[in-house]
């Protein structure tokens, strides 16, 4: 990053290991915004706020870390943001994200704040995917739709997913409790 900001970019390693080079990161990441610093016992803690889509063309080590050659990703808007099928998918996902924060106990005028804070479909299908319940790679995967319309396409996907799943949780425990009621009884 020729830049004289304080960014980084931040990408995921596509296996776990102690010792990591280029083979083991991903080439799609996010360029991030160094927020906040903090030293602890732990090591250093940031606080990054990402920015936009990089991929790493080149990785190399410099002065004993990974540092890469990043060029900006470029996300591919809807053909016509005005189209009638987009327009439902994008207020289909606002919906079920809404529901899926108040099924998940967030009061409602935090939901609605959050998501009011985004508009724009690309921006609102990120900000979500952080907050969903899901595998790194199906992560990474969202982070590698450089389709909005895709993006938020996978976006609804999981959250009806997960939202069924805390359907099916709420479920068993109304049952268990009405079981524990009926054997109390007896």
């Amino acid at each position: 990053l020729t830049t004289s900001e304080k960014l980084v970019f931040a990408v995921s390693q596509r296996e776990n290991v102690e010792n990591v080079n280029a083979d083991v990161l991903y080439t799609i990441g996010t360029v991030a915004r160094i927020g906040q610093m903090q030293r602890g016992l732990a090591g250093v803690q940031l606080l990054l706020q990402g920015e936009y889509r990089g991929i790493a063309m080149h990785y190399f080590e410099k002065d004993g870390y990974l540092a890469a050659v990043v060029r900006t990703a470029e996300e591919m808007a809807a053909l016509n943001p005005e189209d009638p099928a987009f327009v439902a998918l994008h207020r289909e996902a606002r919906a079920r994200a809404a529901e899926l924060g108040q099924k998940s106990g967030l009061p409602e005028e935090v939901v609605q704040q959050v998501l009011g804070g985004v508009n724009d479909p690309g921006r609102f299908a990120d900000l979500v995917a952080g907050y969903i319940d899901i595998a790194p790679a199906q992560r990474q995967a969202l982070l590698e739709s450089l389709s909005v319309e895709e993006r938020l396409r996978r976006v609804l996907v999981h959250l009806q997913r997960q939202s069924g799943v805390l359907d099916a949780q709420e479920d068993i425990k109304s049952r268990v409790q009405e079981e524990l009621g009926d054997r109390q009884r007896e």
